[in-house]
């Protein structure tokens, strides 16, 4: 099940695509918010880890709490987003662990306002920040086959089929307080974000990421790469749920979008 939707934004073609794959329960979830006044978009993707029995809850916290932030805080991201985003992953972090012992999430975000972009992560579902094709930078894992891969034992082309692959030790909800990274980055006219769960970076690869958008426009590409990295996992294929936010070009004509805040369900297990 996918709740889906278009967000108004002047600058930004965007496109969610989220499928369930092999796996019993849809346990990924993805958000594209703007505060009421449109100034600044939040975009975000969270996936319940499978391991424990709410997984599904925690993702779907982790959205309800961008949401209600974003249309209630939007003054304390536009002054200080750095803090205000820590502050969200706490706020988000907590509310997990009131609702329930076992629920735990991922998230990856990035708030966007005017040419900048400010993003947090925590656990493996990434964001990718490409221009021209090459990748700027993206998000790390908090995971052992980050660990390894920093440490040289393994290249990146190895993480997604590493047996370990699905170990993670940072994460919201537990005992644990989190501890995301975060950071900035300038925007500029064709830059391609792309925010998603680990059952879309293991089959689905960053020049696949930017040749499909470019080809057929973010909302056609984030569900082909989605429909894509589920049959390339074959019959126990994990979540896969794709945000992708492009940038027009300087010749483009400005899209006039509906104003919708939407919000989706992802995919199974998580983990």
């Amino acid at each position: 099940m996918t709740l889906s939707g278009s967000v108004a934004s002047p600058t930004w073609h965007q496109g969610a695509d989220s499928q369930q794959g092999g796996r019993l329960e849809q346990q990924d979830r993805w958000g594209i918010f703007q505060p009421h006044d449109q100034k600044g978009l939040l975009a975000i993707v969270a996936d319940g880890m499978g391991g424990h029995l709410d997984g599904a809850l925690g993702a779907q916290i982790v959205i309800d709490s961008a949401r209600d932030f974003i249309q209630n805080s939007p003054d304390l991201l536009r002054a200080n987003p750095p803090a205000s985003l820590l502050q969200l992953c706490q706020a988000m972090h907590e509310a997990i662990n009131r609702r329930s012992e076992t629920a735990r999430s991922t998230a990856v975000m990035v708030w966007i306002n005017h040419d900048c972009g400010y993003w947090l992560n925590i656990g493996d579902s990434r964001l990718y920040h490409l221009r021209r094709g090459r990748r700027l930078m993206r998000t790390r894992d908090h995971s052992a086959v980050q660990l390894l891969m920093d440490l040289g034992e393994i290249d990146e082309s190895q993480m997604a089929t590493h047996p370990a692959q699905n170990r993670l030790y940072r994460c919201l909800g537990g005992e644990d307080d989190p501890k995301p990274d975060a950071g900035h980055f300038m925007i500029r006219s064709g830059d391609l974000l792309a925010l998603c769960s680990d059952g879309v970076w293991e089959y689905v690869t960053e020049t696949e990421l930017w040749n499909t958008t470019l080809i057929n426009g973010p909302a056609t590409a984030a569900r082909s790469l989605a429909e894509q990295a589920i049959q390339r996992g074959g019959a126990t294929a994990d979540n896969a749920t794709l945000i992708l936010l492009h940038r027009n070009t300087e010749t483009d004509t400005p899209l006039h979008w509906l104003r919708r805040v939407s919000a989706g369900f992802g995919s199974l297990f998580g983990r």
